[in-house]
């Protein structure tokens, strides 16, 4: 009897670890749910923080290209006046509440920068060059991000492919494509985070390539075709005193009528080649939105590119691209 009854307490115990057991189960997994469930639900919410967020951001730049400056007086007001977008990265560029919800709202002129997937071997290297004050570094990058970037897998002396980087026991492999992310720079031989926080500001992954003359910085200036220390000093001056480029020949030397015609070819092949790279306005935008559904939430990242069009003969904010993440 004694048996039987240690017998039974013992599947009692047993019975009842394995309903624990199960309960912690199901607990666990409601947990697991209930957490997907909030994640779905904060990210559902950024999103359409973010496409909210866009929208009055959109109306904003529409409004300014059709409206106009308040004001023309003053170099600054007759350069917003041919220009409306001009200074977009302060004037549309900060924090908004949708619904409660905080989106960071960074808008920037593409104008000011270089699309690092279509930049060229030497034009990476003259960049480079120039930021780094170091030209064997900059050769050796330049030529590691081409390999990164092109459908090969044939090495430049100092760049290096799939093999490359097995060797060296790098966590990434070339893509052979385009960046979709400034980031990836980030995985490409011989790049570190310290010369990545130099160049990153120069670059971008978006847009026509086209550098705008009225607001690039030298840098990137200096990668436009036929660019000389002259040309850039003339830009320099115009912009100090407040002035407006308003196209490419008003920064070029003048032709001296002394000259022989070869010059002056010369000088109409340097005209077209930077003209072809080189823009007055601001046309193309980055508009970056980070919308934060809760303090504990990943926030939502919507990037846009926004292109100036005309929609049934009025000026409106085109949508070019757009990307989530």
């Amino acid at each position: 009897m004694t048996n039987r009854r240690g017998v039974a307490m013992l599947a009692a115990l047993w019975l009842v670890v394995g309903i624990t057991i199960v309960a912690m189960e199901f607990s666990l997994i409601g947990r697991e749910r209930r957490q997907a469930g909030l994640a779905a639900s904060d990210r559902a919410r950024a999103t359409a923080g973010a496409l909210g967020a866009f929208a009055m951001t959109r109306a904003q730049l529409e409004a300014a290209l059709r409206a106009g400056p308040t004001s023309t007086a003053g170099a600054i007001g007759s350069a917003r006046a041919a220009d409306p977008w001009l200074g977009v990265d302060s004037a549309f560029s900060g924090t908004m509440l949708v619904d409660s919800m905080r989106v960071e709202i960074r808008a920037v002129d593409l104008g000011t920068r270089l699309n690092a997937n279509a930049l060229s071997e030497s034009e990476f290297r003259t960049l480079f060059s120039n930021l780094l004050g170091d030209f064997v570094l900059a050769d050796q990058l330049a030529q590691a991000i081409l390999d990164w970037r092109d459908s090969d897998e044939i090495a430049r002396a100092r760049g290096g492919e799939r093999d490359d980087y097995l060797k060296a026991k790098l966590l990434r492999l070339p893509t052979n494509q385009s960046f979709r992310d400034l980031e990836e720079l980030l995985d490409v031989k011989g790049m570190t985070p310290d010369i990545y926080a130099v160049v990153s500001p120069y670059l971008t992954t978006l847009g026509a390539a086209q550098v705008n003359l009225n607001t690039a910085p030298v840098p990137v200036l200096r990668v436009l075709p036929g660019m000389t220390d002259e040309i850039v000093a003339r830009i320099q001056a115009i912009r100090s005193r407040g002035g407006r480029i308003a196209s490419v020949n008003e920064v070029l030397p003048p032709v001296r009528t002394t000259v022989g015609r070869g010059a002056q070819d010369a000088v109409s092949v340097q005209s077209q080649a930077m003209s072809a790279r080189a823009s007055v306005l601001t046309t193309q935008l980055e508009v970056t939105m980070l919308a934060y559904a809760s303090a504990s939430a990943r926030p939502v990242r919507l990037r846009v590119l926004v292109q100036r069009t005309n929609a049934n003969g009025a000026p409106a904010a085109g949508v070019a691209a757009e990307e989530w993440r």
